[in-house]
C-alpha cells in the first residue's frame, strides 16, 4: 500500500473527516427567451422584467450541513441578448438590477428584505449597435445571502431588472446570461 493510501485509511479509521475544498469559477446560468414588454409609448420609457431560478442549482441546500460548505457565490458578468423582434440593444440608458428571495405568502412575486443588487447602470457615452449588452458589474456580487433557504421562503431566486430609453413599442424577448464562481468547503 502506498503512504498517502495509508494515511487516508488512518484518518477514516480515526473518526475524522477530511477538509475537501472546491471551487466552481466559470459557471454559467442562462434564462432564455425572456418575454419583455413594449413600451406604452414612443420616446424615454421604462419596462421592467424577470427571472427567476432555483437557488439548488447554486448550491443551495435545506440540509443545514450541505448548507453550511457553501462559502461564497459570486456574479462576476450579466449579459443581455435580444433573441427576436430587435437586434440592437445600444437604446439602453439605464439598467438597474437586483436578485431576491420573494415571500412564499404573496401571489405575486415581492421583493423580500433579503435582496441583492446586482447593477445600477447609467450610460455615459454612446454604446455601439449590438444584439448583446454585457451589464458592466464593477466588483464581484455575493449571491450567498440568497442561499439560506428558510421553512418560510420558497427555494427560487428572481432576478428583477428595470431597463431604461427609448425602448422598443413592441414585445420582444432577450436570453439573460450570468457567470458565477462558487466555493465550497466540506
Amino acid at each position: 500500500m502506498g503512504r498517502s493510501l495509508v494515511m487516508c485509511l488512518a484518518i477514516v479509521f480515526a473518526g475524522c473527516s477530511p477538509v475537501v475544498d472546491a471551487q466552481f469559477p466559470d459557471l454559467e446560468v442562462t434564462r432564455p427567451d425572456i418575454p419583455i414588454l413594449a413600451a406604452t409609448t414612443a420616446g424615454l420609457s421604462s419596462v421592467p422584467f424577470q427571472f427567476s431560478l432555483q437557488s439548488g442549482t447554486l448550491g443551495a441546500s435545506s440540509n443545514p450541513d450541505v448548507q453550511a460548505g457553501i462559502v461564497a457565490v459570486k456574479l462576476h458578468q450579466l449579459v443581455l441578448t435580444a433573441k427576436t423582434v430587435i437586434s440592437d440593444l445600444s437604446f439602453i440608458q439605464t439598467l438597474h438590477a437586483l436578485a431576491c428571495v420573494p415571500i412564499r405568502s404573496t401571489p405575486s412575486t415581492t421583493v423580500s428584505a433579503r435582496q441583492v443588487e446586482i447593477a445600477d447602470y447609467v450610460r455615459k457615452a454612446p454604446l455601439p449597435a449590438s444584439a448583446t449588452f454585457d451589464v458592466p458589474i464593477p466588483e464581484p456580487v455575493d449571491l450567498l445571502p440568497l442561499l439560506q433557504p428558510s421553512p418560510t421562503e420558497p427555494n427560487r431566486i428572481v432576478v428583477i431588472v428595470n431597463l431604461g430609453g427609448e425602448l422598443p413599442t413592441t414585445p420582444w424577448t432577450a436570453d439573460v446570461s450570468m457567470s458565477l464562481s462558487i466555493e465550497m468547503r466540506q
